[in-house]
């Protein structure tokens, strides 16, 4: 009986906690919901493209430069599309927990650049160390610091703080996590193959998935998480 109560209530309130999920009731939430999700999703990712295309744009008419040159501008791309990327993996969240959603969301965490910026690169350093670690340790923290970046701005945590409690949350369900990950990508490539025409619905899917475990595993975001 308290099974079925807390199955219930997970059921009722889409932001509570579910330690117990399955990778194919995941999937099929994940489905159901990027009905009317698409085009909020699409018009957030079409920023990050454009920017993307602009900064690539700049980049060509400066022309080659030296190294230290290349850096900057490497790092001057990461500083502004970071917090775009994670504004699009907050839209994804937020609508897998109920809240409301809009394409402008993907730039509330400007005010957070620097530490994004921070978090990518002591992840990009601590699963390259682990990779070159005998290689198995940099697969564990790639999947083990996912959540990472969405804790960083919805829970407003420091920077080592997000990654250890990304870690520590998905540890006891590391394997599930990897498999979802795996079919979610299968999914994808698959879905391209026809032109690409399937990405439409495959690009809001994989966000969504994304979002449900963020949910299932440390709850639900709170309503306003955009830092200022």
């Amino acid at each position: 009986m308290p099974e079925q109560a807390e199955s219930q209530r997970n059921d009722e309130h889409p932001g509570a906690l579910n330690q117990d999920w399955t990778i194919p009731a995941v999937l099929e939430e994940a489905w159901k919901l990027q009905n009317g999700f698409k085009a909020i999703y699409w018009s957030a990712l079409a920023v990050l493209l454009i920017v993307n295309l602009l900064l690539s744009g700049v980049a060509e008419l400066l022309g080659d430069g030296s190294d230290a040159v290349d850096f900057i501008r490497q790092l001057i791309t990461a500083v502004i599309t970071y917090p775009l990327m994670v504004g699009l993996m907050m839209i994804a969240i937020k609508h897998s927990a109920g809240l409301p959603t809009s394409a402008s969301m993907v730039f509330d965490y400007y005010p957070s650049t620097i530490p994004i910026f921070l978090t990518y690169l002591l992840m990009a350093v601590l699963i390259g160390v682990g990779f070159f670690l005998l290689v198995v340790p940099g697969i564990y923290l790639m999947f083990a610091y996912m959540l990472a970046l969405p804790l960083l701005v919805d829970r407003q945590l420091g920077i080592w703080q997000a990654l250890e409690t990304s870690r520590k949350a998905i540890t006891p369900c590391w394997f599930r996590v990897f498999g979802l990950s795996v079919v979610t990508a299968v999914i994808v490539v698959v879905s391209a193959i026809p032109l690409g025409i399937g990405l439409i619905w495959t690009l809001p899917f994989m966000g969504l998935v994304m979002g449900i475990l963020y949910r299932n595993i440390v709850g639900a975001p709170a309503v306003d998480t955009a830092p200022g």
